[in-house]
C-alpha cells in the first residue's frame, strides 16, 4: 500500500512539472564565436587548421614566419647579458666611490658621477630585459592558437600573406567553442516575468534532449518584435550542431 502511494505521489509530482513547464522554438546559435588574428606583422608560413575541424585548446591553427622574432629574441637576451655586467662593475664603482667620499678622498662632483653612472646602468638594464619581454612576446604572438576547445568556421589566412595590422586587426581564423551551443527563443514580456539567469532549462535538437541554463533573458525588444531573446546555453556532450539549426526549449 504504501509502495502505491508513493508511486502515485511521484507520478502527480512528474505530471506537476510537465505541466507547468512551458515549450518554444527556437534556434542555435554559437556561446563563443571568435576572430582571432595578431598583433604582429609578418608573412604567413603555415596554415594548420582547416573550416569544419575540431581543435584543442593551444593548438596553432596559423604560423608566422618566425625566424625574424626569434632573432629579435636572440639579440634582446645577448643585449641583457651585456648590460647585467655592465651594471654589476657600476654597482661596485658605486660603493668604492662612496667607501673613497666617506674616506673624505673623494669630491661631491665624483661621488655623484659615480652614483649617476649606476643609476643609468640599472636603467639601461631594465630597458633591455623589458625589451627581452616584448621581444618573446612578439614570438609567442607570431603563432595564432585557440583560446579553447573549438569548432574552425572559417580561415581567411593563406600561406604566403602578408599580414600588416596598421589600421586594423586581420582576421586569420574565426572559430567557435566546441563544447556548448545557445538555444535562443524570443518570447513575451509576459512570459519572461518568471524566467532568471541561471535557471536550469531543458533543450531538445534533432531527438536529443540536453539540461541547459538560461544564460541571458532580453530587456530590449528583438528589432521589429514585440518578443525578448531568451538564450539557454547548454552542453553539446560531443554532439555537433550548426547556427540556424531548429530546436526547441522548455522554461520552468
Amino acid at each position: 500500500m504504501n509502495r502505491q502511494i508513493r508511486f502515485l505521489a511521484a507520478m502527480l509530482l512528474l505530471v506537476s512539472s510537465q505541466a507547468t513547464a512551458a515549450e518554444y522554438d527556437a534556434r542555435l546559435e554559437w556561446e563563443r564565436r571568435v576572430e582571432l588574428g595578431t598583433p604582429v606583422q609578418g608573412v604567413v608560413s603555415e596554415v594548420k587548421a582547416q573550416a569544419g575541424q575540431r581543435i584543442k585548446a593551444g593548438a596553432v591553427l596559423v604560423q608566422l614566419d618566425d625566424r625574424g622574432f626569434r632573432a629579435d629574441v636572440n639579440k634582446a637576451s645577448t643585449r641583457v647579458a651585456s648590460l647585467k655586467a655592465v651594471r654589476a662593475e657600476a654597482r661596485r664603482e658605486q660603493e668604492r666611490a662612496e667607501e673613497l667620499y666617506d674616506r673624505t678622498v673623494l669630491s661631491d662632483h665624483e661621488l655623484q658621477i659615480a652614483l649617476n653612472e649606476a643609476r643609468q646602468a640599472e636603467a639601461d638594464y631594465a630597458a633591455a630585459r623589458a625589451a627581452l619581454v616584448q621581444a618573446r612576446l612578439n614570438l609567442e604572438y607570431s603563432a595564432v592558437r585557440s583560446p579553447f576547445d573549438a569548432l574552425v568556421i572559417s580561415v581567411p589566412a593563406e600561406q604566403g600573406q602578408t599580414v600588416i595590422n596598421d589600421l586594423q586587426s586581420v582576421t586569420l581564423v574565426t572559430v567557435a567553442d566546441a563544447n556548448s551551443m545557445i538555444a535562443q527563443a524570443e518570447l513575451t514580456e509576459a512570459q519572461t516575468r518568471t524566467l532568471e539567469v541561471g535557471q536550469e532549462a531543458t533543450v531538445n535538437v534533432a531527438g536529443r534532449t540536453h539540461t541547459g541554463r538560461i544564460k541571458s533573458i532580453g530587456l530590449e525588444p528583438v528589432e521589429g518584435t514585440e518578443r525578448y531573446a531568451v538564450a539557454v546555453s547548454f552542453p553539446l556532450e560531443g554532439r555537433r550542431y550548426r547556427v540556424g539549426q531548429t530546436a526547441s526549449i522548455e522554461l520552468p
